[in-house]
């Protein structure tokens, strides 16, 4: 089939085409955004941007610039310390602690850092994703405070040695929040293109299905091939 005679049945059903489009149009634009005529906004995304703002703190004795000048078992305790407290930064009481500055919209991971030989490192890696840069930034601002202030906190409550204890010292961070994802157009696209394929494959059906008619010289032609073998059997 070339391209004109595609482009005539289209034409042709021209209607069905239209609607097929509309509603292809209109599938994919509710795949991509909600609608609440309840209450403003009335049309928000449905999948939002991902932006992450991400702190390196190194778990240090007070007085301490970094862990470079300590000895092998101050190193020790510290990688011990850094193992111990890391879960507390997602713990119960941290985020009871980050909540009293206002709510959570966002994730929050933290994880120990460790070296190229898998050794564990009395580092911890903070970061917060948010549908914003601003609100992944303030976030991690506050997460970074409030788990400062629930070890310093856990300690005196628990009488520590001021010689063990250690502290969160930031070495790089809060940093500027950056866009690690952005909104997904797969399924929109999807779904036109699944409703455009649909339409004009019903087009064709329905071409496909109207009567043939023959062209009238053919018909003329008929007539005389009938009557000419009708003269020679006579």
């Amino acid at each position: 089939m070339d391209l004109q005679q595609m482009f005539r049945v289209l034409w042709r059903f021209r209607v069905i085409v239209a609607v097929g489009l509309l509603l292809g149009i209109m599938l994919a634009f509710l795949a991509m955004v909600r609608v609440n005529l309840t209450s403003a906004p009335h049309f928000s995304y449905r999948a939002q941007p991902r932006y992450e703002s991400t702190t390196t703190v190194a778990v240090t004795f007070p007085g301490k610039k970094g862990n470079n000048s300590l000895n092998a078992d101050d190193l020790d305790t510290l990688r011990n310390a850094t193992t111990l407290f890391v879960p507390y930064a997602m713990g119960n009481a941290v985020m009871a602690e980050l909540t009293k500055n206002g709510p959570i919209h966002g994730k929050l991971f933290a994880v120990q850092g460790t070296a190229s030989d898998g050794s564990t490192l009395p580092i911890i890696e903070m970061a917060a994703d948010a549908g914003t840069a601003a609100g992944a930034l303030n976030l991690e601002r506050r997460h970074l405070a409030a788990f400062q202030k629930f070890l310093h906190d856990l300690q005196l409550a628990n009488g520590t040695p001021a010689n063990q204890v250690v502290i969160l010292s930031p070495v790089s961070g809060p940093l500027p929040a950056k866009l690690v994802q952005g909104r997904k157009l797969t399924k929109p696209i999807l779904i036109f293109t699944a409703i455009l394929v649909l339409t004009c494959g019903l087009a064709f059906v329905l071409e496909n299905m109207r009567p043939r008619i023959r062209p009238v010289e053919d018909k003329a032609e008929d007539r005389h091939v009938e009557q000419r073998a009708k003269r020679l059997s006579a």
